[in-house]
């Protein structure tokens, strides 16, 4: 009797091992494969923020360009985690503060060829900030700004440059947290996200990450197990509770440009927010009616995504798309007398 179940059992732990290691397989040749990091050997210009998630941290940093020209780039950042924009820090007659991700921060370009830098250089009366973060939504930036502005002595402008990702960084969805973790090298893992109630009340939530299960990088099938069970967490932060069809991402951005225009204008500032990379366009039903309901200056200064613009192997704005950037604004700022006192 004890040998038959000592035969059945092993027969049963052997189908185990065999059938687990067939869908091992499978996945691995078919479908995923264990995880793995993206290792980047850039240097770490981020530090862990309890409330952004992370910010900037004071440094110069070079970095070898993406588009396979081995040139290199070099990030300046100051103590505040702004970008270094060669501000004239004499007889400033009021300050501009501009805000964002990885677009305004100018990832892939040196300092001199941001379009902060050469807003700078066409407005030397005033002291530029470029405080566009790496990664940053909506979210991390009206915080941020709610931060800053409080320590400018008189800001004149607000700019909050935008693009189309925001708006699922801003809710935290699942595939940009599985991309935070994936280049958590570069120091940002956690990251905040708004939330719409019932009530229609935005809420600002605790940074989160993906979750990690052990032995992932082992294992398709733990791979696989992990990537549902994140995907499944992750649904009740795309659609409002107890409704199917309002998604969030959408509401929060909304609120969250409107909260940047009322803390802008309750300092003395003007607001405006600049579409750097919106693919389509900001439709009437999603954003123009809101846009001018509200009030809120809208630019939008998208450049096509192709050679001219764009680094190569890297969706990120080259010097062209920056130098384009900036005659955008200077445009728009000219024409309507944003700088006039």
């Amino acid at each position: 009797m004890k040998n038959d179940f000592l035969k059945k059992f092993t027969i049963f732990c052997i189908s185990v091992i065999i059938s687990l290691t067939s869908i091992e397989i499978l996945l691995r040749y078919f479908i995923i494969k264990p995880w793995n990091n993206i290792a980047k050997n850039d240097p770490k210009i981020f530090k862990n923020h309890p409330r952004f998630g992370w910010k900037a941290k004071k440094g110069s940093y070079t970095f070898l360009s993406p588009d396979n020209t081995h040139e290199k780039f070099v990030i300046n950042l100051n103590e505040n985690g702004d970008r270094e924009n060669g501000n004239n820090k004499n007889n400033s007659l009021s300050e501009i503060l501009i805000i964002g991700g990885s677009f305004t921060q100018g990832w892939g370009v040196n300092d001199n060829e941001t379009f902060s830098y050469k807003l700078q250089k066409k407005y030397n009366d005033f002291k530029i900030y470029n405080f566009g973060q790496g990664g940053y939504g909506s979210v991390q930036s009206f915080l941020l700004l709610e931060e800053q502005i409080k320590k400018i002595k008189s800001p004149k402008l607000v700019i909050y440059g935008i693009i189309q990702h925001h708006e699922y960084r801003n809710i935290a969805h699942v595939s940009w947290l599985r991309m935070l973790s994936q280049y958590s090298s570069r120091g940002h893992i956690l990251t905040p996200y708004g939330s719409v109630g019932i009530d229609n009340q935005l809420t600002f939530n605790q940074p989160i990450g993906y979750t990690k299960f052990p032995y992932r990088e082992m294992s398709s099938i733990i791979t696989l197990i992990e990537k549902v069970y994140n995907k499944l967490n992750g649904r009740k932060r795309v659609y409002i509770e107890k409704t199917k069809k309002k998604k969030q991402q959408l509401i929060v951005t909304k609120k969250i440009i409107l909260k940047m225009k009322e803390i802008s204008e309750k300092f003395g500032s003007k607001f405006i927010l600049v579409n750097l990379d919106w693919q389509g366009s900001f439709k009437e039903e999603n954003y123009e009616i809101f846009l001018k309901t509200n009030g809120i200056r809208f630019l939008n200064c998208s450049v096509p995504i192709n050679e001219k613009f764009f680094i190569q192997n890297d969706y990120h704005p080259n010097k062209n798309a920056h130098t384009y950037y900036k005659e955008c604004l200077v445009g728009y700022i000219e024409k309507e007398g944003l700088l006039k006192f």
